[in-house]
């Protein structure tokens, strides 16, 4: 079993507003990217990690009627994106057998994407997996998890591309035809060019 933690406890500091909150398509870019994760059959559970502003993002999501959605709150957001990362790792279902690790701000990804990813992860079970787009490394990061323990000593900036760092020799690499891996919405300049 996979399990989805959406990492959205971020500040949007450089966005100047609740980005998660920012209307895309017909709905917000953090219903988007749930609902990209919802449409993938092999994913069971969905873990969306909030912290700042989560008594306005939180509501939302008492309007969708979907069984693998579980909010999750982390009160240290301010100490990093790994206290969200722990957060969502905390209490995993017994069965899940990797964990996908993606932002509460990456819309583009498509839910085709996640399927060509999955494929992957079902023929060849690598350690962990991510994807690429023109050689470049994006999201999501999928893991075994006989990483976790690895991940709950992690500190500093970096977040899980420390672990990365540790395992190289560990990594699959699929290229994808989405160069919605690549993309997140930080930005004003950035939502204006990318939204839909």
């Amino acid at each position: 079993m996979v399990t989805s933690i959406v990492l959205a406890a971020g500040e949007s500091k450089r966005m100047g507003e609740i980005k998660q909150l920012l209307p895309w398509e017909d709905k917000t870019i953090i219903e988007s990217v749930v609902f990209n994760l919802i449409r993938c059959q092999y994913i069971k559970e969905i873990r969306v990690v909030l912290g700042a502003n989560y008594e306005k993002i939180k509501p939302i999501f008492s309007n969708i009627s979907e069984k693998k959605i579980k909010v999750l709150i982390n009160e240290n957001y301010k100490n990093g994106m790994i206290t969200t990362v722990w957060t969502g790792l905390k209490l995993l279902p017994k069965d899940t057998e990797y964990i996908l690790f993606t932002l509460g701000d990456m819309p583009l990804i498509r839910t085709a994407t996640y399927n060509q990813l999955m494929t992957e992860l079902i023929k060849s079970k690598p350690p962990i997996l991510a994807p690429t787009y023109m050689g470049c490394r994006g999201h999501p990061l999928i893991v075994h998890k006989t990483f976790v323990p690895d991940i709950f000593k992690l500190n500093g900036p970096g977040g899980l591309r420390n672990l990365l760092k540790l395992y190289p020799e560990k990594i699959n690499y699929l290229e994808i035809e989405d160069e919605g891996i690549l993309i997140d919405i930080d930005t004003p300049e950035e939502y204006e060019k990318y939204k839909h």
